[in-house]
């Protein structure tokens, strides 16, 4: 909480030193003193790119067959749980326990199943996001090179901001043509 306000108050204070930074830098460079400022949100341009989506669509193919076999034996454990809740009183020690070894087993495959998901889903992260930042940082200083932009900032900086200052669509598809060019 105390950082939260914290954030917030160097958040404002940021954005009181750029709107008065704006109205010197504009009276120093001959401009009308209204700062051209940008706001877009880097996570979903990212994400959102054709790219990305592509990726996003590959990984949910590649690990659709280890999702299946997750479910199926949350099925299984759930029926053994069942299982033991409804007869535990009639069985014997013996039956229980090896239910109970069952459950363990399949508890530690689905376990591993989980484990070899987030691997592969941290690895294509990781891929998409080395891959396309550079992709990105080419978008937004070409956007703000031809828009003459004097200040674009992350959308998470920002506390309030109107919708029209978001160029995030603008990023995400110059991100597409750098990616379709092949830079």
């Amino acid at each position: 909480m105390l950082m939260s306000r914290v954030s917030k108050a160097l958040m404002m204070l940021l954005f009181g030193l750029v709107l008065s930074l704006g109205g010197w830098a504009a009276g120093a460079s001959g401009q009308s003193g209204v700062l051209k400022i940008a706001i877009f949100d880097p996570q979903v341009a990212l994400w959102s790119s054709n790219l990305a989506q592509q990726a996003l669509k590959n990984f949910k193919t590649d690990v659709k067959g280890q999702e299946d076999q997750m479910k199926t034996i949350k099925g299984q454990l759930d029926a053994l749980g069942e299982k033991m809740r409804k007869d535990a009183s009639i069985m014997s020690q013996a039956d229980q326990k090896k239910i109970q070894a069952q459950g363990e087993q399949l508890y530690q495959q689905y376990q591993k199943l989980a484990m070899t998901v987030q691997e592969k889903s941290k690895s294509m992260q990781q891929q998409v996001i080395s891959t396309l930042t550079p992709k990105l940082e080419k978008a937004i200083a070409k956007i703000e090179k031809d828009e003459a932009y004097d200040l674009v900032l992350d959308a998470h900086a920002a506390i309030i901001y109107h919708p029209q200052l978001d160029i995030t669509k603008k990023v995400i598809e110059g991100i597409n043509a750098l990616t379709a060019s092949g830079q």
